[in-house]
């Protein structure tokens, strides 16, 4: 009779017309609903426990630990599982705890019982004790999530060490062990700035969760999902073993809804599992780790934010780890450009050529596409283009704009820094055909004082939106200090020249030594920062022989470098 169980053709009569005593193997009999109704002997013994307290129980009660199936992860009792996909589910290792307190191994294997190969309603169950065969395993202890959980450590200590990486890593991984829609959310430094990481498993609409989260940007909520969004306010798991497509959207804001109902991206009828979790570090949640599962024969239940949430714990120690090294290495490049912009101010006394390298680190450090300085005319209160960089125009205009109106001339007023990622705020400028022009979408100007005097602004651009943190904020600021200082510092110097006359400028210039016309006009060109192509293009020579030319130049004055000719040249005033 086992082996008729074991093929899934058990003839319903059996628990009542034959005697369950007489097989040599533990049998359970259930019903439709998951209710003991008849059990043998050997069934019992192995259980530890008597018959009448044993039938009339509900499986869903039994508090057997699923370890794992032939066809992988179990996460429900092995009789719900077949009640619910109506196949046979075989090879099932669970671990069930004796009245007495001991534990016992048992695998199972269930079948529907079936009448002309169709299921009746009931499930027939037969329990092998296989306690002697793994007393020594490592499976006594361990269930399927922890074979998960040691899977994706694994796999995250491989990962690189930056946070979107190690979350793509994690998410992968997840979707082979357990194929689903894997979604990892991450708050920044600022709450709102949120980046989501998705990884879809779902073969038969690959895509749906690239659809969901654009439906999310679309909607004006891409910095988070309201879903993460709960999980992350509360900091407790969400578990949604079952729901339909249709019942989800009471989850989801109006403007989603709204996008959603016009762009269905699913069936209304469609059943999902959820489970999110928070993803915890040093007390703190800095993001949700959650899996979105079609219906299955094994759907989610509350044991998987067990072992989701150990993996979503060590996800977060690995991201708060690789976010420190981050942001160790760019306070290292950060103090790096600001010890080489305070050396290029003490060297070159060409303040061009200060502003120039000052304009390459903000460009470089905080990652914008373009930057400018703007200088006060005090004459008549004007802001004036003195160097630019990361334009796309070939020139950009020479343009004048009065400091009291408008940006920058609200970071001046403030004397703070400003910045403006609103598209409705471009259309007051006065320069909006430059930004529409360039194509910026975020903007941001820190004023320029030095001995409480204001000298003009320092403009950022970027092509995209910007979400600045207290760092970029400071490192804006410092760079707008150091730029301060040089252009005081030139301006201190020119009105220096201009007081020791023009006799004193004839004798400094007398040391001059002795040059070419062509090599005068490439010193001055030099001095100004220009590189040897830029040099040959504009007096029309080829790049060798400027090279030639700068390298007559370096013996005839003695210095070993552009720099020192520079600084010699400002000094001596050889020009």
């Amino acid at each position: 009779m086992e082996a008729f169980a074991l093929r899934g053709i058990m003839p319903p009569f059996l628990a009542t017309n034959l005697t369950l005593n007489r097989l040599p193997t533990a049998v359970i009999v259930y019903d439709s609903g998951g209710r003991v109704v008849d059990a043998n002997v050997a069934a019992c013994v192995l259980l530890g426990v008597r018959q009448e307290d044993l039938v009339g129980t509900n499986a869903e009660d039994s508090d057997w630990l699923v370890i794992e199936s032939e066809e992988g992860p179990l996460a429900v009792h092995p009789i719900i599982a077949v009640l619910r996909s109506r196949h046979a589910v075989r090879g099932v290792l669970v671990r069930a705890r004796r009245s007495g307190g001991a534990d016992v191994w048992i695998q199972v294997d269930a079948v529907p019982e079936m009448v002309d190969d169709r299921p009746t309603g009931g499930v027939v169950a037969t329990l092998a004790d296989v306690t002697h065969l793994i007393a020594h395993s490592r499976a006594t202890t361990r269930s399927a999530g922890d074979h998960i959980v040691d899977e994706v450590t694994d796999r995250l200590a491989q990962a690189r060490l930056e946070p979107r990486a190690i979350l793509s890593t994690v998410t992968e991984a997840l979707n082979k062990l357990r194929p689903g829609i894997w979604v990892a959310s991450l708050m920044g430094k600022d709450p709102s700035d949120i980046q989501i990481v998705v990884t879809n498993g779902d073969h038969g609409d690959p895509d749906f969760a690239t659809n969901y989260i654009d439906a999310m940007r679309l909607a004006g909520t891409s910095e988070s999902t309201p879903i993460s969004s709960r999980v992350i306010e509360s900091g407790q798991p969400l578990v949604i073993p079952d729901i339909t497509v249709k019942d989800l959207m009471g989850y989801l804001n109006d403007d989603v809804r709204r996008y959603l109902t016009d762009h269905p991206w699913r069936s209304q009828a469609t059943h999902l599992g959820i489970v999110v979790v928070p993803m915890r570090t040093r007390g703190a949640t800095i993001g949700t780790l959650g899996l979105f599962e079609p219906g299955s024969s094994n759907p989610i239940t509350q044991k998987d934010t067990i072992w989701m949430q150990a993996i979503a714990d060590r996800t977060a120690l690995a991201v708060e780890n690789a976010q420190l090294y981050e942001d160790a290495v760019k306070r290292l490049e950060r103090l790096a450009a600001l010890q080489s912009v305070s050396l290029a101010i003490s060297v070159s006394g060409d303040l061009r050529l200060t502003l120039k390298v000052i304009l390459d680190h903000v460009s470089t450090q905080l990652k914008v596409d373009a930057a400018d300085i703007l200088l006060l005319d005090e004459n008549d209160n004007t802001l004036a283009l003195s160097a630019s960089t990361g334009f796309l125009a070939t020139a950009v205009p020479e343009y004048r704009l009065p400091a009291d109106e408008g940006m920058p001339g609200k970071a001046l007023s403030t004397k703070r820094i400003e910045t403006v990622t609103a598209l409705s705020a471009f259309s007051q400028f006065r320069r909006r055909s430059l930004f529409a022009r360039e194509g910026f979408k975020a903007y941001g100007a820190v004023p320029l004082i030095s001995r409480g005097r204001l000298l003009g602004a320092l403009e950022v651009f970027h092509r995209s939106a910007l979400v600045p943190d207290q760092e970029w904020v400071s490192f804006l600021d410092a760079l707008g200090s150091v730029a301060s200082v040089a252009i005081d510092s030139a301006t201190m110097q020119e009105r220096l020249t201009r007081a020791r006359g023009s006799g004193a400028a004839v004798r400094a210039a007398a040391t001059a030594p002795a040059m070419s016309r062509v090599e005068t006009e490439i010193l001055r060109m030099a001095v100004q920062g220009l590189t040897n192509r830029e040099i040959a293009a504009q007096v029309h020579l080829s790049h060798n022989t400027v090279k030639f030319h700068m390298r007559q130049i370096l013996q005839k004055t003695g210095v070993s470098n552009r720099t020192e000719l520079a600084h010699h040249a400002a000094k001596e005033g050889w020009l």
